[in-house]
């Protein structure tokens, strides 16, 4: 596997100097084109003096100490549990946080696969995968298997643990292919993902032809009128996750972008996998996918919160609403670059105009609801402040030229950590911890925003294979930094400083 340098190497012979470390300098590193004096590349193990891969670090001034906070974060959302004799690792026990959260601890973590390869053990024949493991010993009054109807949970008393998928949830499946091609990029194990394959495959075509799923009519996937990505309806009791008639339904552009980004990991994985004609298959379903969803949800400055497939009276335009996704979509690839900068510059618009009201930008929705289910405006997802969004704008803002408006967040979100001491989900507007969720999914968000917006790596393959490198610390103000990145399963790392 390939590496570049290591930390010894790098701080006593390279002297990789602040002007090097430009917004704008990037390059697609593999053996042969690396530039002479700045990087110097192996293409065999390299290894530190005691025989052992090094760990992964961040040191680039004020941003230390709170990468090793957000690590430390990311840490405490991690549990284990038994089931059938062995030992499932969760980082949350829901698969999206753990999906999510994953981003950093891929870093650490030396099992990444276990709760994501017994998902896909108890896949259903529909095509759809549970999404929560509940430990009925450790939290037997757990609600959530009261919330959906039988086909949508598994009760395994003789292992104590419930499984369940909350069946208005949309971005179950393509949060999968996300997880697995994770595990493949930092695991290289290409015949465990090949195992992989068809249960993914047959995930991704639930997404396209299931009738609770996808909207034939628009050619993209639907949910209940929920907030975003959330998982309670509009004017159904928060009790009730089920796709029941006459709930109202729509097309939110998150769903859409995340099944975007799936099919295209799913072509690579089959292109890896020798099926050039699936490959094919999925990159053009993605193509198809994109087309049509910009074309119906992107109204001129961002993505609509969600195209209603029958009218409902909130209160609020839907294209009004800016909702978190839009930060995903930009860095899932559903935006045109053009169109990524005025998502980016609406953001920051608003964070202007919204400053004697909101600490920050990074709304869950803006403008929130008058109220949508139990939350007023302002509470929870319905306008609270998010750490994970501010992780997700502030990537997508080093990755389309917006370099300084990427690096003012991230000094922001230093500033906030070190008053708190903490990284939390949620916020009031006025900045208070509003709790909420897992405070990883957060910490991880802004952990990726360090690594591949702040530092610019990229891993464009599997083990580092071929990375792409773009440091942008000058716009921060940062004139040195030490970053390695080590893959916690398969110990494959490199660093740059």
């Amino acid at each position: 596997m390939a590496k570049i340098g290591r930390r010894e190497m790098l701080r006593n012979s390279l002297g990789f100097s602040g002007a090097l470390l430009g917004a704008r300098w990037a390059q697609s590193l593999q053996a042969s084109s690396i530039p002479s004096g700045r990087l110097t590349w192996k293409d065999s193990a390299v290894q530190t003096a005691d025989g052992s891969a090094p760990a992964t670090y961040f040191d680039a001034g004020r941003f230390t100490s709170l990468f090793d906070l957000l690590e430390r974060t990311v840490i405490g959302n991690r549990s284990e549990h038994l089931y059938r004799g062995e030992i499932i690792h969760t980082n949350p026990t829901w698969v999206r946080d753990h999906i999510h959260e994953m981003k950093g601890y891929k870093f650490w973590e030396s099992d990444l696969s276990t709760f994501i390869d017994t998902l896909i053990s108890l896949q259903q024949p529909d095509g759809f995968f549970y999404e929560m493991l509940v430990d009925l010993q450790e939290n037997p009054d757990n609600p959530h298997p009261t919330f959906v109807t039988e086909k949508f949970r598994r009760i395994d008393a003789a292992n104590k643990v419930a499984w369940v998928r909350l069946e208005l949830e949309a971005d179950v499946e393509y949060l999968m292919v996300e997880g697995a091609h994770n595990i493949w990029q930092a695991t290289g194990d290409l015949d465990a993902m090949k195992r992989r394959l068809p249960a993914l495959d047959r995930g991704l075509r639930y997404c396209f032809t299931d009738p609770t799923r996808w909207d034939a009519q628009h050619g993209a996937l639907k949910r209940t009128f929920t907030i975003d990505t959330w998982d309670f309806t509009y004017g159904v009791s928060p009790s009730n996750r089920r796709i029941d008639p006459g709930m109202p339904m729509g097309i939110m552009h998150g769903d859409n972008s995340g099944l975007y980004q799936a099919c295209r990991q799913l072509a690579a994985m089959y292109r890896a996998a020798g099926e050039p004609d699936r490959a094919q298959e999925w990159e053009q379903k993605g193509a198809d996918l994109r087309d049509r969803v910009n074309r119906l949800c992107f109204n001129g400055r961002f993505y609509t919160h969600q195209i209603l497939l029958q009218p409902v009276d909130t209160g609020v335009n839907e294209e009004d609403i800016l909702s978190l996704s839009n930060t995903y979509d930009i860095n899932r690839g559903l935006p045109t670059h053009e169109m990524a900068l005025k998502i980016l510059d609406e953001y920051a618009h608003r964070g202007k105009e919204r400053e004697p009201t909101d600490f920050a930008e990074w709304f869950s929705i803006d403008p929130p609801y008058p109220q949508f289910g139990p939350y007023k405006a302002g509470q929870y997802i319905n306008g609270g402040i998010a750490g994970f969004v501010a992780g997700e704008l502030a990537k997508a803002a080093f990755e389309h030229g917006r370099e300084s408006y990427g690096a003012d967040i991230l000094d922001r979100v230093e500033k906030m950590v070190a008053r708190d001491g903490a990284i939390h989900f949620l916020y009031t507007p006025e900045g208070k911890d509003q709790g909420g969720g897992p405070s990883g999914w957060s910490a991880a968000a802004i952990q990726s925003a360090m690594i591949e917006g702040l530092a610019g790596i990229r891993d464009e393959d599997v083990l580092f294979r071929r990375v792409t490198v773009s440091p942008r610390f000058v716009a921060a103000g940062i004139d040195h930094a030490e970053v390695c990145m080590r893959y916690g399963p398969s110990n494959a790392w490199m660093a740059i400083n």
